[in-house]
């Protein structure tokens, strides 16, 4: 997914660019179709490259430019708006700076990602939104912070983390989601990619999948793949299907983990529950100790107890 956002930046960089050198180009012809600018232009030129000895030549180039400069102004033009200035002075449109990205592109290339990942849609609760002040219960309040602490770091080394994959484990409205919302945000931030997906959207994809002809099945879920963090949000509300829920899951989690991609996982289910659901396969590797990491987010609903 990250190299298709960056291409398509790149392309819609230099579109931007050939735009405004047209537009410069555009201005300066339509100037040159008004006879008087022409003529004042052509005097200027002529006088300005002109082989004469005359001791007045300067003067006569510096009136020149004047009358030119004039014609110009009197008719809305300005000489600067014909020449084509960089839309970045750091790169000056070269769109790199000593090799790697300038500014300029990588923050257009960030606002493309946000609108690939669907990140104001499917992620708009921040880190920075975080205000464990309205909080009432002290236990759950200090064990958020912790909480929060430690997932800002995760954010901080990715995607060189040591565990690939996290499970928020909790009942309903304990932080699961916006923690998990706040981490995604956060990894597209920083330039990576992330596939967010409700549990149902994920196993309707699978589905899909399972029901497709082969040779479109690996573009179906490549980004489901690839993606630098894959989401899924309340695993364990999605229905079983036959051959499909618990197999796909585990193909996806097994393909993520083998690769080092990380994935987030948000569930209502505890440890037992998820071994019930889906088995001692999913359920060891969602537990391992050295891919994966279950927490458990206990307390109060936090929608109606602030």
């Amino acid at each position: 997914m990250r190299k298709r956002v960056f291409q398509k930046t790149q392309k819609e960089h230099a579109l931007k660019i050939e735009r405004a050198k047209a537009a410069a180009q555009r201005r300066a012809e339509a100037a040159l179709y008004i006879d008087e600018i022409s003529r004042a232009q052509s005097a200027y030129a002529n006088a300005a490259f002109s082989n004469t000895d005359d001791a007045n030549h300067d003067k006569i180039v510096e009136n020149a430019r004047l009358t030119y400069q004039n014609a110009l102004k009197k008719y809305g033009f300005d000489e600067k708006e014909f020449e084509y200035r960089p839309i970045c002075p750091i790169c000056n449109d070269a769109g790199s700076v000593n090799g790697k990205p300038c500014k300029c592109i990588f923050d257009e290339y960030i606002a493309n990602l946000k609108k690939a990942c669907d990140i104001d849609v499917r992620a708009k609760f921040s880190f920075a939104d975080c205000d464990l002040e309205k909080v009432k219960d002290e236990t759950q309040r200090k064990s958020l912070a912790t909480l929060y602490a430690a997932m800002q770091k995760y954010v901080e080394k990715f995607p060189k983390s040591e565990c690939s994959t996290i499970v928020f484990s909790g009942g309903v409205g304990t932080g699961k989601t916006c923690l998990a919302s706040a981490i995604a945000r956060a990894v597209v931030e920083k330039g990576y990619a992330a596939k967010i997906m409700s549990a149902y959207e994920f196993n309707s994809l699978m589905l899909k999948i399972h029901t497709s002809p082969i040779a479109e099945r690996n573009a179906l879920i490549h980004d489901v793949i690839t993606a630098d963090l894959l989401l899924i949000d309340d695993l364990g509300t999605e229905p079983m299907l036959k051959n499909v829920t618990v197999e796909y899951l585990l193909l996806v989690i097994e393909e993520r983990q083998t690769k080092g991609r990380a994935m987030v996982i948000t569930t209502n289910l505890d440890t037992d529950g998820i071994l019930f659901r889906y088995g001692e396969r999913i359920y060891s590797r969602l537990s391992h100790k050295q891919h994966s990491k279950i927490i458990e987010m206990n307390g109060k609903d936090l929608r109606i107890n602030r």
